[in-house]
């Protein structure tokens, strides 16, 4: 069996078509999905050269907009400042847990304090005592 020739072959979307170039055989075409650009330049190229499809190989290479790259950078640094800034969160949710619970406000005091954080107050509940006596109530806004 003869060794496959490998030819590289660029993509840009164009419309509702994707075009392709075969910059090394001047030739190119289209396709309706970026799926079918394999395929299709292999056909191009086979064609081209008047040999079988099996005979070609073609490496594809998508160009995007220039601007696309740097985007895609930027909104990944966004998401990694995004779970730095929800560690820092996280970790001082847990540092008012370990107060309050020093304090001895009770588990359901902290879910509810959690729940109404969204009215723009909590209302917390503090155990008097060793037992589970009558409870003082506080109120922050």
């Amino acid at each position: 069996m003869v060794d496959a020739r490998v030819f590289g072959v660029t993509v840009e979307r164009e419309g509702r078509w994707w075009v392709f170039a075969i910059p090394e055989l001047g030739a190119g075409g289209q396709a309706r999905n970026l799926s079918e650009v394999e395929y299709e330049a292999q056909g191009v190229a086979a064609m081209w050269l008047d040999v079988k499809p099996e005979t070609v190989k073609v490496h594809v290479t998508v160009h995007v907009p220039e601007h696309a790259p740097a985007e895609w950078r930027a909104a990944e640094r966004d998401e990694e400042e995004a779970r730095e800034v929800e560690a820092r969160a996280a970790a001082r949710r847990r540092a008012v847990v370990r107060e309050l619970r020093a304090q001895r406000y009770s588990a359901r005091t902290l879910v509810t304090c959690s729940a109404s954080r969204s009215r723009g107050s909590i209302r917390l509940r503090r155990r008097r005592g060793p037992g589970p006596g009558p409870a003082a109530s506080s109120r922050f806004t």
